[in-house]
């Protein structure tokens, strides 16, 4: 498919499979296949393109020197990172993938594309810890070495994943240069027990840090209302990229989510983050067997018509 005609941007690596924390294990990396699958399927316009392997100096843009030392040794050990999160070398290899990936995505929507990277949002890895499934905070590093590299000052997040971002949260909570806004689950009924709406950051980033609870049970109509609240803040933060971390364990058959959105409400959110310039999409949390259709349903929203 020419490029010429590609309406989105697909970021993607066969490493991407390797991202596999165990059999039993609800992070199921073959999502990425199916979907890729089901783009094909229905013959949507896209582009796939294929990022390149970060390396170490870009993990300590976010990550402490110690905390990249353990978990290449608990990766060799086939150790654990917490208790939700082993790791494995394969698995680590793929987060370097990763980070890459998002750094690509953030690259190409500062160009203008419609862009979506398949292997994101790692919301729970703080500077010093992994957890939540997470090994490196590759959001969090793409905002960083973009920042050191002068291509952006600000940034602004919203994170829609079911679960709040302890670990995002942890790494700019002082940071007045990202805005950092989470609609999730009360965290009084769900890990990782944050996210809390008085958690509005410290010192010169406080006010920066907006988080948006929700009861369990929170259907479309509801949870819609208060995405178009928040959203008006983005004509009131001067940003120079917008980040979606888009979690789909908020649809009402996630095993590990009490959030209730039907399949349509992810087309609904699609249109409106569409309307806005240089958005990169990281697809993240989501754990039911519908994740992949999920995804199409969110493209069908966020595509722009006569591209």
């Amino acid at each position: 498919m020419g490029q010429e005609n590609a309406e989105l941007e697909i970021i993607f690596h066969p490493k991407y499979l390797d991202y596999r924390l165990g059999p039993e294990h609800p992070f199921w990396p073959e999502r990425a296949k199916v979907f890729l699958d089901l783009l094909k399927e229905r013959e949507v316009p896209h582009e796939i393109l294929k990022p390149q392997r970060a390396g170490d100096e870009d993990v300590l843009l976010a990550h402490t020197p110690a905390y990249l030392e353990d978990a290449k040794r608990l990766a060799k050990e086939r150790g654990l990172l917490s208790f939700d999160t082993p790791v494995n070398e394969k698995a680590l290899e793929a987060a370097y993938y990763s980070i890459g990936g998002t750094y690509l995505a953030f690259r190409e929507a500062l160009a203008g594309k419609r862009v979506l990277n398949l292997l994101g949002g790692f919301h729970h890895a703080g500077p010093s810890a992994g957890s939540g499934f997470c090994i490196f905070n590759d959001h969090a590093i793409g905002i960083r070495k973009l920042q050191k590299e002068g291509l952006i000052k600000q940034a602004m997040i919203y994170d829609l994943d079911g679960h709040a971002g302890n670990g995002t949260e942890e790494i700019f909570y002082s940071d007045p240069t990202v805005f950092a806004i989470s609609l999730h689950q009360d965290p009084r009924t769900l890990y990782p027990g944050i996210g809390f709406a008085w958690q509005k950051g410290v010192g010169p980033g406080k006010g920066y840090h907006l988080n948006v609870p929700l009861p369990p049970g929170t259907g479309e109509e509801e949870y819609l209302d208060r995405l178009d609240e928040v959203l008006k803040l983005t004509k009131t933060y001067e940003h120079d990229l917008l980040i979606l971390v888009l979690g789909v364990d908020t649809f009402k058959e996630d095993p590990l989510v009490q959030l209730s959105l039907e399949e349509g409400s992810y087309v609904k959110i699609g249109k409106r983050f569409k309307k806005f310039p240089k958005v990169a999409v990281l697809l993240a949390g989501g754990y039911s067997k519908m994740v992949p259709q999920l995804w199409l349903s969110f493209i069908k929203g966020f595509q722009v018509e006569g591209r």
